[in-house]
């Protein structure tokens, strides 16, 4: 394992390609799920990062089951409609969590250590 790839909807895609990610594209949850399967079975990617319009359309348990994979780490990316909030920081610091081992605390801007 020695990359990241990026499951994201075709109009997302772009974007992430021309970042130098791979990409696949899926528009549902069934490829959703069979892109994931594929990737895992590939043993390239050591993150899996599923844009977060695909991710909700994936049944719950599903998600759990991915969500307690580590190798690959498969992550939920924020939907480009999404807003910024204190759940979508909870979501980050828990994957750099899973990600590093350890909780990573991040002061607000302003604020004091």
């Amino acid at each position: 394992m020695s990359d990241a790839l990026v499951i994201a909807t075709p109009m997302t895609a772009i974007g992430y390609l021309l970042g130098g990610a791979r990409t696949v594209t899926a528009v549902d949850a069934n490829e959703t799920i069979a892109a994931v399967a594929a990737a895992i079975a590939d043993r390239r990617a050591a993150v899996v990062a599923v844009h977060g319009a695909l991710w909700s359309a994936v049944a719950p348990q599903v998600r759990a089951a991915w969500a307690k994979q580590t190798s690959p780490l498969i992550l939920s990316l924020p939907d480009e409609d999404g807003d910024v909030s204190a759940a979508n920081d909870a979501a980050l610091r828990d994957l750099l969590a899973r990600a590093v081992g350890y909780q990573i605390t991040f002061t607000p801007s302003g604020g004091t250590p």
